[in-house]
Order: structure tokens, then sequence, then C-alpha cells
């Protein structure tokens, strides 16, 4: 697919650059904050940097991207992501740790807009047929790019330090943009049937206000009311968030755990652990497809699957006596959360109409960032008041208790609509 489509092998380079000059940026970014302040509160409010604007921004980011060129959002987030992250360079004392904070609020908002259109156009570059096996390629490559990128990060960090990795991280945005401006435009199809969409207006409302339509408002509405009106829809943003009340407090933890648990400095301990979750998140998938399969029923019984291994992964990584054994646990826990975002995905791009892909996907990011930035500011202000990182760790594996029990009463609802399109 890769080889015989070149809009798709465009995005798929644009995102293999720029997201291994992410995890540069993370590597170098988390071991900054720790140096600097030392503080859980630190870390976990530079996470929520990056959670927030997805949450407040995440739906009109979604109208946006079923409204106008899907392409030009792409190529304007990475030129202006390009020229935050060189901000960063200015960071150089405790007392000028806010810029940290500016910049990436700043960056979450571009990504915010950046996520929705992407998510909308994958769908447009490849078939039906396809959709699976390209959840499954975008998934493996964010893997790899946790992988490299941290691995290079904490390399970069030890032998030239911070300032190459935000330098390298700046210019693989610039480098994606190049890629994305070859894409196809990219706006929504407008070829729906309007009784496929739960969200249509009522014939007797009135005539939004120009405003309202300036905003998106309508649009956004239609959004909401057709993943509220959808049982399989809302069930699978439901529990993708719920993976987010895990995800979140993790993410602070591993900062912890690589440089002061396990007492690595310098960022290596934190390299070591997310490369792992990038090894693991590659494999993941491609494991679960060869012994599952990827039919709507095999993703379904896969998304339990994967909650029911980060549960029992997570609670093994807080008792690991050693960085090597966490790095294990974590490795086969992140195989479980991609397979159940990859899985996630597929399901519901095979689901959702073009005409209000874009929305559903930001209410997915949306409903997933809320959720993560609830557990991380739990967690870091837990840390902070003497709250052991191992306790906190294991509660975070329990957590997946929650989703587990409520995919499994949601299952009905699947089971239904198979058998319906059985019928037919």
């Amino acid at each position: 697919m890769v080889r015989r489509n070149a809009g798709f092998r465009r995005l798929y380079t644009a995102n293999a650059v720029s997201q291994v000059g992410d995890w540069l940026n993370v590597v170098a970014l988390l071991s900054l904050l720790l140096e600097l302040t030392g503080q859980g509160e630190a870390v976990a409010l530079v996470y929520l940097t990056r959670f927030v604007p997805f949450f407040l921004v995440g739906p009109s980011a979604g109208v946006l991207a079923d409204r106008i060129s899907r392409r030009g959002i792409l190529v304007t987030c990475d030129l202006l992501r390009a020229g935050l992250v060189l901000c960063l360079l200015f960071v150089r004392s405790p007392d000028q740790v806010w810029i940290v904070y500016l910049v990436m609020t700043a960056h979450a908002i571009a990504s915010a807009f950046f996520e929705p259109a992407q998510a909308a156009t994958v769908p447009n570059l490849v078939s039906r047929e396809e959709l699976v096996f390209a959840s499954a390629l975008e998934n493996s490559l964010w893997s790899i790019a946790v992988a490299v990128g941290s691995a290079a990060g904490g390399i970069i960090l030890a032998l030239v330090g911070r300032d190459v990795a935000f330098l390298c991280d700046a210019a693989s945005f610039v480098a994606s943009a190049l890629f994305l401006h070859g894409l196809p435009t990219g706006v929504a199809r407008r070829d729906q049937p309007r009784e496929t969409l739960a969200a249509e207006r009522e014939a007797s409302e009135p005539e939004s206000s120009g405003f309202v339509n300036l905003l998106g408002l309508a649009e956004l509405r239609e959004g909401a009311r057709y993943v509220a009106g959808h049982r399989r829809v809302r069930a699978l943003v439901i529990t993708d968030s719920c993976f987010g009340l895990t995800l979140g407090g993790v993410l602070v933890l591993l900062a912890f755990f690589g440089e002061q648990v396990f007492a690595r400095g310098s960022g290596s301990g934190i390299a070591v652990l997310y490369t792992a979750r990038g090894i693991g998140s590659f494999l993941g998938p491609l494991v679960a497809f060869r012994l599952g399969g990827h039919d709507q029923r095999a993703l379904r019984r896969g998304i339990l699957w994967a909650f029911c291994t980060i549960l029992v992964c997570y609670v093994g990584f807080a008792l690991s006596p050693s960085l090597w054994v966490a790095a294990a646990f974590l490795a086969v826990a992140n195989a479980g959360g991609s397979t159940l975002w990859t899985y996630g995905s597929a399901l519901t791009h095979q689901i959702v109409p073009d005409e209000v892909r874009g929305r559903v996907a930001a209410a997915h990011m949306g409903g997933m960032t809320l959720a993560m930035s609830t557990s991380t500011f739990l967690v870091g202000f837990l840390l902070d008041r003497g709250i052991g990182a191992r306790p906190l760790m294991g509660a975070c594996g329990l957590v997946a208790v929650a989703p587990i029990a409520f995919w499994l009463a949601v299952q009905p609802a699947f089971e239904t609509v198979d058998m319906h399109e059985a019928g037919r």
C-alpha cells in the first residue's frame, strides 16, 4: 500500500520525520524540567499544556477539518510548530520555565488542529478494505518513532546537549510540511446520504446566525449529535477515553522512574523506558493481527485483551526491581495500548461516514485528552505530596478494570448490528 499509493506514502513519510523529532523533544524536555525543578507537578503541568488544548480546541478543529482544505491545515500547523520548538532554546534557568509552558500550550493548539485533519485524510487516501492496514501502519510508525526518537534523544543529550535535540525537532516539522504540501487538497465529501447522520438538522430548526456559522457551531452540534446518537461510535469514544485515565499518569511516572527511582540521570533512564514503549507499541498490533485476525469481531475482542494486558503489566512495572525488568513490562503494556488504539481507530474508520469524520476524530481525541489530563494532574499532585511512584503506577494499572467492565457491557450493541447486517 505504501509502495503503490503516492498520497499515503507522502503522509506516512511526513509523519515518520516529524514524529522522530517529537520524541527527541520529549526526552530533552522532561530531562530539562526535572533538572531545573525536580518536581512532579512541573512534569504534570507540561503534559497538561499538551493535553488540555486538545480538549478545548479539538471540537472546533474537527469542524474546520470538515470545512476547508485538510492539506492546508496540515502544512500550516507543521510550520507553526517548527517555529515554536525553536523558542525552547531560550530556557536556561528555573525562572524561565514559564517559556516551556507557554510554548507547549501553543504547540498543542497547533497539534489539536493537525490531528483531526490527518485522521480525516487517511480514509480519503486508501480504500475501505485497506483502512485496518493503514491504521496498523500508522501505529507502527508511531511506535518506531518513539523507539528511534527516544534512543536518539538519549544519545544526543549525552553527546551534544539539548539544544541540538530541539533544533532537530524544528527541522523535522519543516521537512514534514514539504512532504505534506504534495497531498491532494482533501476537502470533505458531501455525498453521504442524509439519513445516515443522526446529526441531521430538524427541518423546522431556524437558520443559524452568521456568527454561529462562522464558528462552525452548527456543524459542531451536528458532530456531537452523531456521536451521541450512534451506540457503537459512542462506546468506542468512551472506551478509548478511559485508556487515558491510565496513560496520563503513567507518562508522568516514567520520567520519575527513569531519572530518580532507577537513578539514571541525564535523560538516559527516560530514553530506555520510552524506547521500550516504542518497541512494544510496534510489535503489539502485528502480533494481535497474526493471532486474532482483523474482522470486526476480532477487533472488538482484541480491545478487551489489550486492556487486560495493560492492567497486568503496569502492576508488574510497579513491582519491578530494576530498570530493565520495568522496561520489559512497559514494552508489553504498550503492545496492549497500541493494539487498543489501532483496533479502535480501525473500527471508527469503518463505521463513521466521511462527512463527519473530522468531528468524530476530534471528539475521540477530546475525550482521550480530558481523561489523560485528569490522570496527569492527580499523579503529579500526589507525587509532590509524598505518595510513592510505585503505588501510583500500580493504581494506574488497576484503573483499567473500569473500561474492561464497560466494554463487556456494550458488546450487545455491536452484536445487534452484526446480526442486522448478516440478515441484509
